[in-house]
């Protein structure tokens, strides 16, 4: 074990001159433990990789800081933890999954099929891919509307356009996005109609 903790702290002074190697090494020693560590909180792949791949950006911006003689595991997971924290923050301050919630809860109440699940970041792929049919001015009042939550007035005033453009925009958004969701049309009416 004082042969891993002394490995251990050579890697971290050498991360702190700068090392790619040293921060591979730390990579290769601690990325595994982590997904499973943060898969455990998040139950989501995507976020998963998406905070391990945040924790290591931070070692690697922090690098100067670290003292070789601390807990390097804490300090990894630690910041997995608080990223993980705010990501949960963020997805429950989020209008759509507020909605996705809804449906669940209404879905497992009155549905026959409770093991019938949607899975949240398919959907969430799904829907980027099908806001690929829009036009840049269509996604940014889409996002503003449907995802943050942003009145008519709100979006219309952020994009300067006219706030019956943003309603006439919006009805042809969701149609676009319906017709390219059309596996998933009651889902997406739940959403965002």
């Amino acid at each position: 074990m004082s042969e891993l903790y002394s490995l251990e702290k050579q890697y971290i002074c050498d991360l702190q001159r700068g090392s790619y190697r040293a921060f591979d090494a730390l990579y290769s020693m601690y990325a595994y433990r982590l997904y499973g560590f943060i898969l455990r909180l998040t139950k989501s792949d995507a976020d998963t990789k998406e905070i391990v791949q945040d924790v290591f950006v931070k070692l690697w911006l922090n690098r100067e800081d670290i003292s070789p003689d601390s807990s390097l595991q804490s300090f990894l997971f630690t910041i997995a933890k608080n990223i993980a924290i705010n990501k949960f923050r963020a997805n429950i301050n989020s209008p759509v999954f507020v909605d996705y919630v809804d449906y669940l809860n209404e879905k497992s109440l009155y549905g026959d099929n409770i093991t019938e699940g949607i899975d949240y970041d398919d959907f969430k792929l799904k829907l980027v891919q099908a806001k690929n049919h829009l036009n840049n001015t269509q996604k940014m009042i889409f996002e503003l509307s449907k995802e943050l939550g942003y009145s008519n007035a709100e979006v219309a005033q952020k994009l300067n356009l006219s706030e019956q453009t943003v309603k006439n925009q919006l009805t042809i958004i969701l149609k676009v996005l319906k017709a390219q969701l059309f596996s998933n049309v009651y889902l997406f009416s739940v959403f965002f109609l």
